[in-house]
């Protein structure tokens, strides 16, 4: 669009009729998931504070909400500003991350239910770090979109594996801890980006993307804590919600 010299009002005003069809005829038919028997009535906390086991299912997932971030919101500036990329190619750089992560969303079910959580998560990682690496040190455009790439399979299901076993923990309530969970790791999901823009002002945009890899290490390290369960029924309302 920006190639084509669309402005963005236009662009998001044609964008309105396209959702509302596809939301219809892909989510039409959907209908709420039955309680779970047995499920806590209490009046839900202002706050679902994170326990320390909903604190690791945090660190896991923690690389994946930043880089995640960043692919949506820098990588089209990143090849701008490094490889002087056209309005089209900068778009590239987001549809490229942006399909490689539905692409392994849409098939990661089939991996956890044959190899389990934890060595999903640990493979995803270490393709996520890959990718940061390539984005971070890429002597060509063609080996940033490889890195791009990577990382947008790496984030794929590293956070709604941990929201899984967040929901198969019986210390609290399902509700609770898939909120104590989803509150804590999107403050990063929200705070990143920003973050990420003040390091690119000050020490370039390179290193932005470089600061997520203490963050994928810390996430290989903690990967463990999601268990080796496998959870093939359907989500919770909670985690719907």
């Amino acid at each position: 669009m920006s190639w084509a010299h669309i402005s963005p009002q236009l662009h998001l005003a044609l964008m309105v009729p396209v959702v509302l069809a596809g939301t219809v005829l892909t989510l039409g038919g959907f209908t709420p998931a039955a309680q779970r028997s047995g499920a806590a009535q209490d009046a839900a906390p202002l706050f679902a504070h994170p326990t320390l086991a909903i604190g690791l299912l945090v660190a896991v997932s923690l690389s994946a909400m930043l880089m995640e971030g960043a692919g949506i919101d820098w990588s089209g500036i990143y090849m701008r500003d490094v490889f002087g990329g056209s309005a089209f190619v900068s778009g590239m750089a987001v549809a490229t991350g942006a399909l490689a992560q539905a692409s392994m969303r849409f098939f990661a079910d089939k991996f956890v239910e044959r190899h389990q959580p934890v060595r999903v998560a640990r493979v995803l990682i270490s393709m996520m770090g890959a990718g940061v690496v390539l984005v971070y040190a890429a002597p060509s455009m063609w080996l940033a979109f490889v890195g791009l790439a990577l990382m947008g399979a790496g984030t794929s299901a590293l956070f709604p594996l941990a929201m899984s076993a967040a929901a198969q923990r019986t210390d609290r309530p399902t509700a609770i801890n898939v909120a104590a969970l989803a509150q804590t790791s999107f403050v990063a999901f929200l705070l990143g980006p920003p973050l990420l823009g003040w390091v690119a002002e000050h020490w370039g945009i390179r290193n932005a993307f470089g600061l997520g890899l203490p963050l994928v290490l810390l996430s290989l390290l903690t990967a463990g804590a999601l268990g080796s369960k496998v959870q093939v029924s359907a989500p919770s309302p909670a985690a719907d919600q």
